[in-house]
């Protein structure tokens, strides 16, 4: 004998406990390490089902762009975690010389210009699927919410007629496959919200105009809801961009005054609720509010969703995710990922090195 101690054996890891793999993989808020749990062996992989991925923050795609027209012709895709602060790099072949919409969860939305094919896309997995064309120009997603072939929620979009004359607001009926199209003349790229059969619709780019109400089975307008007073918009930024969100259950109005010559210090928000139950005489209104509670917004240059910050331990709710156009000292147009402080009315850059516009997307692996 040499005297050795023997070497300490390595332990199985692929003898934990089932209960105990299924705990640690539902503390994965970031997919990406979800996968790689997955990958370490079969016992592991069978342990943490897809179908038993934890709730996950967005992630921000990067998407080229001329202005506010978003397009990818590259088959490549770059994300950024806002969990892990990580980049991304997936190859999306199929994403490839199309536009891309959002934001959404798990699948995005793919548009074909020349063919005017609508498809949606998990960028993920890969996973394609074809929908009916459409004469949309340039249409933009007001919903696309979680696993919508599956799930049959519909899928919401709202664009204009080739000579840009009539507005549309279209549903794909997933176990139709057939759209749903509905004519709103007045309609513009933003202000749009869908939840549980209804269509919300700001009449006017600006917050000045009626919000209509729609109901989607009957196509009638159910409630004209009149803006809110003006003087709920003392401000003095340049511009103003208005999404409809729902949140929570509630649909929010939430008015950015804006600027690319604008501080950060100068963004502001301005956030309204609607009321369907109550008001002068009983008819609906727009109630302003200055908070929302543990949900968070997220933003892009044309719509947003909200998501419950329960779960995401760091992140804060009653906040918002949006993306900021300045111009640098070159005179170049340059986007900022940001996040907003509602309670402190207070706006900081965040680390995301993206310079070129973007979009919300879920990630999945359905």
């Amino acid at each position: 004998m040499d005297g050795s101690r023997p070497l300490p054996r390595t332990p199985d890891w692929s003898m934990l406990p089932p209960e105990l793999l299924q705990t640690i993989a539902r503390k994965l808020p970031d997919i990406s390490d979800f996968v790689k749990f997955r990958a370490v062996c079969t016992t592991w992989r069978s342990s943490a089902r897809v179908s038993d991925l934890p709730p996950q923050l967005p992630w921000f795609v990067e998407v080229k762009g001329a202005g506010y027209i978003i397009e990818n012709f590259t088959s490549n895709l770059r994300f950024y975690s806002l969990f892990s602060g990580k980049i991304h790099t997936i190859p999306s072949p199929n994403s490839s010389g199309n536009w891309l919409r959002g934001p959404a969860h798990d699948y995005i939305v793919l548009y074909n210009k020349a063919s005017r094919q609508i498809s949606l896309l998990n960028p993920l997995t890969g996973r394609k699927v074809g929908l009916s064309c459409l004469d949309f120009v340039m249409p933009h997603p007001v919903w696309v919410g979680p696993d919508p072939i599956e799930s049959g929620e519909p899928v919401v979009l709202c664009g204009k007629s080739a000579d840009f004359e009539t507005g549309f607001l279209a549903l794909y009926q997933p176990v139709e496959r057939e759209w749903v199209v509905i004519e709103e003349p007045c309609l513009c790229s933003l202000g749009c919200c869908y939840f549980n059969g209804m269509l919300y619709v700001k009449e006017m780019v600006t917050e000045t105009g009626d919000t209509k109400v729609i109901d989607t089975v009957t196509r009638k307008v159910v409630h004209v809801v009149p803006p809110p007073r003006e003087d709920d918009y003392e401000c003095d930024a340049i511009m103003r961009r208005m999404y409809l969100v729902q949140s929570g259950g509630d649909i929010l109005q939430v008015v950015w005054h804006y600027s690319e010559l604008l501080e950060m210090a100068d963004c502001h928000f301005h956030i309204h609720r609607l009321d369907l139950r109550s008001g002068n005489g009983g008819k609906p209104r727009w109630v302003k509010i200055s908070s929302i509670g543990d949900q968070i917004l997220f933003l892009d240059q044309y719509n947003g969703f909200s998501l419950s910050c329960r779960g995401f331990s760091g992140f804060r709710g009653n906040s918002i995710y949006f993306i900021k156009r300045h111009r640098d000292i070159h005179d170049q147009s340059l986007s900022l990922l940001c996040r907003y402080d509602i309670e402190e009315a207070r706006a900081e850059p965040l680390n995301c090195p993206f310079v070129d516009d973007g979009t919300w997307i879920v990630p999945s692996l359905r």
